[in-house]
């Protein structure tokens, strides 16, 4: 049996490229690829390109085929180039038919037919644009001679490894965009886990982990994502581009919202079938998944009989909501002949459907109201109910159904289905037909799972500020009970009756007190981390309270009050309307509070943005306003949206602080049923817990050991002794990382002032084992906010210097080495890491160097297998070390440049040229000489391909095969030290 061996090609590359083979991709060498290629700088394999143009559209001639095909290499490398990309994939552009004289749609891939298509996967695909940097992705599927899927792969050994591949990507995007310009789909993996999302923009946030079950392999998600047939339709069908906050992005369909779109599809065809209802919880696209589906059936005209789609949406906000980041979506049904008409008034809505009209209705729920029954007679009407739990309320949903009496409706839903007589209500209008009453289910518990959403912790604000219980239940719930509320505006006629709770909340001087708590809480826990914040008042003269109370604690720029107009202000409330913004400036505040390093910081509501608005850096909602049941949810789920900050750093959980008592009893609060809203918020406390219980397991297992010598001593033994195997590494950075995590949540809290020193020591430990082990010179370390601001104020790290020192990587210094103090394990360490130094600082000596850098870190390797001491590695690399002063005296003696000598020793040694009698050294020499020729070969496309075919000539010795290999590697070698 194979030992295996754990590292990025030998265990994640090439299995992925032979699973992929498996299931029908074929694979071909890097060489073969970029042969297809012609050169680095392109990106399409323009023969086999141009072969399908041809097979499936017979009309088109070889040199329209050819047109085509330089119109798509012509497209920017930008987001908009690739999303037009995408529309040439998907068969939506047209080309000029010169016999029949008018414009015909060109297809590039056989949806229907997936055998027609060529399937090819490669890997080390490198993108070298003319005078500027190159870089290489991992591993790249290509269908019909586009690239599609680039995938980055990550040691199974690192725990950051999907982090890390995102800034890879990223860094992409700024030096060498063009490796991006095909792409669609971006893929991550690491043996361990599978994530994928899209090309451009790409953030933690936005990638999803392929679901798969326990026992199910690495090979099964590879296959599983891959499989032919299903990955044309993510080309075809589950990749959108839209425009948010005024910038284009992209996005793709994550498994749990495909699912919800198929079995829609399969309900509005089932003639036996006309409801259904679909919850999938709060900020796990739900709007994504309701207009997917609606194209997909106005699209697919012969299954559904060229049908009508009414989007149903319930209020004002939600429509503005669809005018702004979905008319993207909305323009592309569009622009492939799917009408679209919003029904702005009733008589706009009934001219619509009496004239039968077929593609996509957008109307607001009200708009129903005394429509004429049995407007449509049709049974290929499909209503979509958006928010479903209070759009049907009173009689709309009855002039609905009555005005479209054949129609399938389907209800959709951010929030589970209350235990009240409205949430009875409507499970029995959508879900009477599916026996569990959804038919398709995404629950709160599922979404935390999967990372779409994150965790919600609260805590009780002090008990001087909060409402007394019994009077919240009297004031409140009780009637809440009575009146039911589904939404903001019922919630706020509540609130209305409840006259002496809402005068206690917006008492002056407790509006003061609360904002004393709210200032310092936001400076101490939220600033720090780089977040964001909601107060949540209890009306609109709070709102303008706060507002002027909190502008005496924190600087103005940083608080802005949104919420809505009434004309009646400049009169009865002269602070409201004061401090009321206009629409254009709410439009740039609802903007900049999406940008983590723009004012405001903290956002003011009571009747605005508690639901539809998706701020991922909202990490604290100040909750000041009594509300329970759907309202609650979505309120509290505006914190609830991952995100990544600039430097890696996620947001572990969003927090609710309650200066209400509206969480002290949560079945009250959220009178669902318990398994639907399980895990969605939890007390704060039992994180305090599971950091104590952690810190003390972490103070015996790394911290505890043997008293002996120094303390730079007993640190060294400890990093390169314990810590020496990187399995033990990865356990310790993961369990360190869980626990500053929770550190960040938690600080300042009294409760922690006994730990602090030992969370210290175990931070302190955790920079030196990083660094130690770093595969760079002057790796810092990656520790979180408050956690870098508690060591930074701290005294130095002792010992921490001599852990990561620079040496140089010669026989003076390892022998210089060997007579200082400290462990071998650790000089071992430190030389590999000068060698990789030199490396980076002098790419042309890369080739001569590279070599013996291969074989110190297998010397390394045996070393952390603990197969090899310290002193023997120390032996072996002073053995390599020779090897490398006679390699740089050769080249200075050789008389040539860097570039040519890395010829000559890269060749030295080659089979098929010592079998040729090709002497190296003449070989290297002749390059030398052809390269002083071509001079701007390395930026100059033109004198590259010069270049390479003079250099057939001196090895025409070798055999074709052999002789395009030799002629490839000795122009990389060449042209090597020319890249950026």
């Amino acid at each position: 049996m194979s030992t295996l061996k754990i590292s990025e090609a030998g265990s994640v590359q090439f299995p992925m490229v032979e699973h992929a083979e498996e299931i029908g991709w074929e694979p071909l060498t890097p060489f073969e690829a970029l042969t297809r290629r012609g050169d680095e700088s392109s990106n399409l394999f323009r023969g086999v390109l141009e072969r399908k143009i041809l097979e499936f559209n017979p009309w088109v001639s070889k040199d329209a085929a050819r047109s085509i095909v330089e119109t798509l290499d012509a497209l920017p490398a930008t987001i908009d180039g690739n999303r037009e990309l995408l529309a040439w994939l998907r068969g939506e552009r047209q080309w000029y038919d010169e016999t029949e004289k008018r414009h015909r749609r060109v297809q590039l891939i056989d949806f229907e037919h997936v055998e027609a298509n060529a399937f090819h996967v490669t890997w080390e695909w490198k993108i070298k644009p003319p005078a500027r940097k190159g870089n290489r992705a991992d591993v790249m599927f290509v269908v019909n001679g586009v690239p599609v899927v680039i995938v980055e792969h990550k040691n199974p050994k690192d725990g950051d490894a999907i982090e890390r591949a995102i800034k890879q990507l990223r860094r992409y995007e700024l030096e060498t965009p063009e490796l991006l310009a095909c792409p669609q789909l971006f893929n991550v993996t690491h043996l361990l886990d599978y994530w994928y999302g899209v090309t451009w923009n790409a953030s933690r946030r936005d990638m999803a982990r392929w679901k798969q079950a326990p026992e199910e392999t690495y090979r099964f998600a590879v296959q599983a994502f891959f499989e032919p047939t299903d990955f044309l339709r993510t080309l075809r069908h589950w990749i959108l581009f839209y425009v948010q906050d005024g910038e284009t992005r992209k996005s793709v369909l994550r498994q749990h919202q495909r699912r919800a779109c198929e079995a829609i599809l399969n309900r509005c065809a089932d003639p036996t079938k006309t409801r259904g209802l679909v919850w999938h919880t709060q900020g796990s696209g739900k709007t994504f998944t309701l207009l997917t589906a609606a194209r997909l059936i106005l699209e697919d005209r012969a299954r559904f009989a060229n049908a009508t789609v009414i989007l149903v949406v319930d209020r004002t906000e939600l429509e503005g909501q669809l005018k702004g980041w979905v008319e993207r979506l909305l323009g592309e049904m569009q622009s492939q002949d799917i009408a679209v008409r919003r029904a702005n008034n009733k008589a706009e809505l009934q001219a619509l459907l009496d004239a039968d009209f077929r593609g996509l209705i957008i109307s607001m729920i009200h708009k129903f109201e005394a429509i004429r029954k049995d407007s449509v007679l049709r049974d290929n009407v499909y209503v979509f109910i958006d928010e479903a739990h209070r759009s049907v309320a009173k009689d709309l949903g009855t002039y609905l159904m009555a005005a479209v009496p054949k129609a399938t409706i389907i209800g959709f839903t951010g929030t589970p289905i209350a235990r009240t007589s409205q949430g009875e209500g409507t499970f029995k209008i959508f879900g009477r037909e599916d026996e569990q009453g959804y038919l398709d289910k995404y629950s709160i518990k599922e979404s935390i799972e999967d990372e779409t959403t994150l965790p919600i912790k609260h805590v009780m604000a002090p008990s001087e500020m909060t409402v007394p219980a019994d009077r919240l239940d009297k004031e409140f719930f009780a009637l809440a009970e009575s009146e039911g509320v589904t939404d903001v505006e019922e919630l706020n006629k509540v609130l209305d009756r409840a006259v002496g709770l809402r005068t206690f909340l917006a008492a002056d001087d407790r509006i003061e007190k609360v904002s004393a708590f709210i200032a310092e809480h936001f400076k101490e826990n939220v600033l720090p981390l780089g977040y964001k914040a909601f107060v949540v008042a209890v009306n609109r003269e709070a709102c303008a309270k706060y507002k002027k109370a909190l502008d005496k604690r924190l600087p103005p720029e940083w608080t802005a009050p949104v919420y809505t107009q009434n004309a009646a202000d400049a009169i009865d409330r002269p602070l409201v309307a004061e401090l009321q913004l206009s629409d254009e400036a709410e439009e740039q505040v609802r903007l900049l509070f999406k940008k983590p390093a723009e004012n405001p910081k903290i956002l003011i509501v009571t009747d605005k943005l508690l639901t539809g608005y998706d701020a991922p850096p909202l990490y604290c909602l100040y909750l000041d306003k009594p509300m329970r049941d759907h309202v609650l949810l979505q309120s509290i789920a505006r914190v609830n949206r991952p995100y990544v900050d600039a430097n890696g750093l996620a947001k572990r959980v969003g927090l609710v602080v309650d200066f209400v008592g509206v969480l002290r009893e949560l079945k009250k609060a959220l009178q669902f049923d318990s398994s639907d809203v399980s895990g969605v918020i939890e007390d704060l406390d039992v994180l305090l817990q599971d950091f104590l219980q952690r810190i003390e397991q972490a103070k015996k297992d790394y911290l505890e050991s043997d008293a002996g010598g120094t303390p730079d001593e007993r640190l060294e033994r400890l990093v390169f002794g314990r810590f020496l195997t990187p399995e033990a590494r990865k356990t310790f950075f993961e369990h360190y990382k869980d626990i500053e995590a929770l550190w960040e949540i938690l600080s300042p809290d009294p409760r922690l002032r006994d730990h602090i020193a030992t969370y210290k020591q175990l931070s302190q430990l955790y920079a030196a084992v990083r660094n130690a082990y770093a595969e760079k010179v002057g790796f810092v370390a990656d520790l979180a906010y408050k956690t870098r601001r508690l060591i930074e104020g701290s005294a130095e790290q002792h010992g921490l210097g001599r852990l990561t020192k620079s040496v140089t990587f010669d026989v003076a210094t390892l022998n210089a080495l060997r007579g200082e103090k400290g462990s071998d394990e650790g000089k071992v360490f430190n030389l590999v890491r000068g060698l990789q130094h030199e490396i980076d600082e002098d790419p042309a000596a890369a080739p001569v160097l590279q070599p013996l850098k291969d074989r110190a870190e297998r010397i390394l390797k045996d070393l952390e297998d603990r197969k090899t001491t310290g002193l023997a590695a120390m032996d072996q690399l002073a053995a390599l070390a020779a090897e490398k002063e006679a390699a740089m005296k050769a080249a200075r003696d050789s008389g040539l440049s860097p570039r040519a000598f890395a010829v000559y020793w890269v060749l030295r040694d080659d089979p098929a040229v010592k079998a040729a009698s090709v002497d190296a050294m003449a070989l290297a020499k002749d390059a030398e000489t052809l390269l002083s020729r071509f001079p701007n070969a390395s930026v100059n496309p033109d004198e590259q391909r010069r270049l390479r075919a003079a250099m057939y000539k001196p090895v025409l010795a070798l055999g074709q095969d052999e002789r395009a290999r030799v002629v490839d590697l000795i122009i990389r070698l060449l042209l090597a030290g020319g890249e950026a």
